[in-house]
């Protein structure tokens, strides 16, 4: 008989790679959780017990059936005391102990970037000391407060930004009850001081850089599209995206528009086939001789590992985007030590970390998202693909039935977070996801290199923003039309979140089954992902075919849209869709094409809308921008406008005293490398071969007055077929409107159609029927003021006029809406509104 050999020693079923790690981040994470029911007021008592469990666990190290057991008890232990330690009640210096209706002095630095809310910006304040009423000195104080200022952009030259050191008088609050899980306390509208600055110079450097990228998206595509590429490439929310963020949430797809792993992983290889170059081809013989170096795949290692670092900051550096980014530079990390890499040892090891410096992170609802919905994936779709394999029959059955899986997997992962966060059940995701997953890779490559040509070329950054808009139209028309159909979600307002828990027992009880049949495969066998061999040429070649067409129709778009000789002018109203009225914008275009704007009212996002809508999609060109009087109410849109657009010119009268927000606006225009030009009494401009601006108010020397009405910028717009007087908030000055009656001669003011800011909560100046009549004018259009005053109604109060003006037809942009006047060499009329 022959000499019996063993076989192969048998895989313990329960042996996954890494398992150690699993077990030690499981123990972890169940002792936070478990701290949470059972606070513990003497962290101490636990770190004795981690000590004694540790000195059992290297008696019994050798004894398999005790290692696990005592290792995921340890790790439980210091999970549990790790967060006893960052409770407010168990440390005495905790901000949250200053919660009082008292004003306190607080110094503290801004940690992280500063978020958007309307018309407010939010800063995340690391507080160092506080000053009570009574107190002698400053004393010293943890924790993290959300602080609430005056402000509509993410980085501000003349305010707070990441690294700044303030000092804030004001009252602490208790925190906001949806916030941030590590905020303790909030403050709204404090008195703020920059003291000086600190923070990590080269993540406020990347921050920077952020707010540049994304300057340079808005820049070349028009709204809301710009604002969609902006959270898909950089994961930051604007205001503009508004509109569409509902739709997201309700469709199961706002991991678009939120850092994620896949974005990290294909940001990665992008970078590694850049870099491949180190070490495959002609230049990496030449640097490493006949054979490739290990130095040089090392370099190649790092310069990926290093943009997945840039590209987390760059998306916001939040617990999602650290996590796919840690998970990320793992991925890319094995293969150079030697190691296999395991996505459930990345995971824990992750999670573990992260927590670790922040035990509160797993109250984060991005974290709890990204982390349940990675793990979701992993674990569920090849079961979710089981039953739906008949329809790989069908064509692109592949495509689909993989599309499927991924989806139903991650909302199975996550759905109670998702329906206690956003309170909606979605239904439609699946076919949603369908519709848009595939443009994600494409619409992500666009957006990255729009922002690296941004830097050398406009021309260039246009023309990557004509290839990526019709997809980006696509994607959002089609979330908009899903989140339309009956039935696409469920609303679930009254949720208990304690039935989530009563949802993960069973989910979590079928995890250990399916970890412990996946254990029972070799290591190295891999399930077959089918509809994976396509061909490349194929593919490039359709992409050149859309890229092409997309150009030419483009091109033959930006002929047609030429000049119409016929003169347009809106009289746009700026505000939230139900609100009142909040300012005054007016556009034009010439009979030659040419565009000017004048003013730009408060609601950027409105603005943003208005304007984009009236031009062509490739147009990011305005000629002329034109700010009448330096008030927040005409100014704040145009600081946006001229960060958007590339302007040609940016004209205004100046202000004596310069505000905080007109020093602001200069600073910008001078940051923009934009020709300016003050303009007075008796200057002309000439737009075009058919249009003439004439300056007919104020003086060459500002009139010294505390009303900056008195010096408002007062025009005659003169274009074939209409004539147009804009007084503006000169209207409202007793001053400017006398000047102008005793200093123009007859005729001068001549006007078909004379536009007014009328405020019907103040009386008319007596001195504007004069004038008015001066003009002789067909139509008056009022637009009301931005703002109502405290004490008055909301709505829209039109100007009382005086008995001999009463005659006179009068249209208020604050009822009729966005008014549009034509003119051309047969005459002028008013469209319908």
């Amino acid at each position: 008989m022959g000499e019996i050999r063993p076989g192969p020693a048998p895989v313990p079923r329960f042996a996954l790679p890494g398992l150690p790690v699993v077990v030690s981040a499981i123990g972890w994470l169940t002792g936070i959780l478990l701290a949470t029911w059972f606070a513990a007021s003497f962290p101490f008592l636990l770190l004795f017990a981690a000590i004694g469990v540790l000195l059992a666990l290297i008696y019994y190290w050798r004894t398999p059936t005790l290692r696990q057991p005592l290792l995921a008890l340890l790790f439980l232990i210091l999970g549990a005391w790790r967060y006893t330690g960052v409770l407010p009640g168990n440390d005495p210096l905790s901000i949250a102990h200053q919660i009082s209706s008292r004003a306190v002095k607080v110094q503290g630095t801004v940690s992280d970037e500063p978020r958007l809310e309307g018309r407010t910006r939010l800063l995340k304040v690391a507080v160092e000391g506080i000053v009570t009423p009574g107190s002698t000195g400053w004393q010293t104080v943890h924790g993290t407060i959300e602080v609430q200022i005056s402000g509509t952009s993410i980085e501000d030259v003349y305010g707070a930004n990441y690294g700044d050191q303030l000092m804030l008088q004001g009252k602490l609050g208790a925190p906001p009850p949806h916030g941030p899980a590590d905020v303790l306390a909030q403050m709204a509208f404090p008195r703020l001081t920059i003291t000086g600055h600190g923070g990590n110079p080269l993540v406020a450097w990347l921050y920077h850089w952020r707010v540049q990228f994304m300057t340079l998206i808005e820049q070349s595509l028009p709204q809301p599209y710009a604002a969609l590429l902006i959270a898909i490439v950089l994961g930051l929310r604007t205001p503009q995206l508004g509109s569409l963020s509902q739709a997201f949430n309700v469709t199961g797809t706002a991991h678009l528009i939120v850092p994620s792993g896949f974005k990290v992983t294909l940001t990665a290889g992008l970078v590694a086939s850049c870099t491949r170059w180190f070490y495959e081809g002609w230049l990496a013989t030449k640097l490493g001789g006949s054979r490739v170096r290990g130095w040089q795949r090392w370099l190649g290692t790092l310069i990926v590992l290093l943009c997945i670092a840039a590209y987390t900051v760059l998306s916001g550096a939040g617990s999602a985007a650290i996590r796919s980014g840690v998970m990320g530079g793992l991925l890319v990390l094995a293969p150079r030590l030697g190691r296999t890499y395991n996505i459930y040892t990345a995971l824990a090891f992750t999670a573990m970390g992260m927590s670790l410096l922040d035990p509160l992170v797993l109250w984060d609802t991005g974290f709890q998202l990204s982390f349940l919905g990675t793990l979701g994936i992993v674990l569920f779709t090849p079961h979710i693909q089981r039953p739906l394999h008949p329809l790989t029959r069908l064509p692109g059955g592949h495509f689909l039935v993989e599309t499927c899986a991924v989806t139903l997997a991650a909302q199975l992962a996550t759905l109670p977070i998702f329906a206690l966060t956003f309170q909606q059940i979605s239904f439609i995701a699946p076919i949603a996801n369908m519709l848009t997953v595939p443009l994600l890779g494409i619409i992500i490559t666009l957006g990255l290199l729009l922002c690296a040509l941004g830097l050398i070329s406009a021309l260039a950054a246009t023309i990557c923003g004509w290839l990526v808009w019709p997809l980006l139209w696509y994607m959002s028309q089609s979330i908009l039309i899903c989140a339309a159909l009956p039935g696409a979600y469920l609303s679930v307002t009254t949720l208990d979140s304690r039935l989530a828990w009563l949802y993960y027992l069973p989910l979590s009880l079928w995890l250990l089954f399916l970890l412990k049949r996946q254990s029972s495969y070799p290591a190295s066998e891999k399930p077959h992902v089918p509809g994976k061999s396509r061909s490349k040429w194929g593919q490039r070649l359709l992409y050149g075919g859309i890229a092409i067409t997309i150009i030419v129709a483009t091109a033959i778009a930006s002929l047609r849209s030429q000049a119409t000789g016929t003169t347009i002018i809106d009289f746009l109203r700026v505000g939230p869709t139900g609100k009142p009225a909040q300012g005054e914008a007016i556009f034009i275009r010439t009979a030659d094409a040419k565009t000017i704007l004048i003013d730009g009212g408060l609601d950027v996002p409105s603005l943003s809308q208005a304007l984009d809508s009236r031009l062509p999609s490739w147009q990011r060109f305005l000629d002329l921008v034109i700010l009448t009087v330096p008030r927040t109410d005409h100014l704040l849109g145009l600081q946006d406008v001229v960060t958007r657009y590339r302007v040609g010119a940016v004209v205004d009268g100046g202000m004596l005293h310069p505000s905080a927000t007109y020093a602001r606006w200069r600073q910008t225009i001078q940051e923009q490398r934009l020709p300016y030009q003050s303009l007075a009494r008796g200057n002309v401009l000439t737009i075009g071969e058919y249009t003439s601006l004439q300056i007919m108010w104020p003086g060459a020397q500002l009139h010294p007055s505390k009303s900056i009405q008195d010096n408002t910028l007062v025009i005659r717009l003169v274009a074939p077929g209409i004539q147009l007087l804009l007084l503006g908030t000169a209207a409202q000055s007793q001053y400017a409107l006398s000047q102008l009656s005793n200093q123009t001669t007859s005729g001068a003011l001549g006007a078909d159609i004379v536009q007014i800011v009328g405020d019907g909560q103040q009386p008319v100046r007596k001195e504007l029927g004069p004038l008015i009549q001066q003009a002789h004018p067909s139509l008056l259009i009022e637009t009301p003021p931005a703002t109502q005053k405290k004490g008055h109604a909301t709505g829209v109060t039109a100007i009382k006029l005086p008995e001999t003006l009463s005659h006179m037809h009068t249209v208020n942009v604050g009822t009729a809406g966005t008014i549009e006047v034509t003119g051309d060499a047969q005459g002028w009329k008013v469209a319908p509104p």
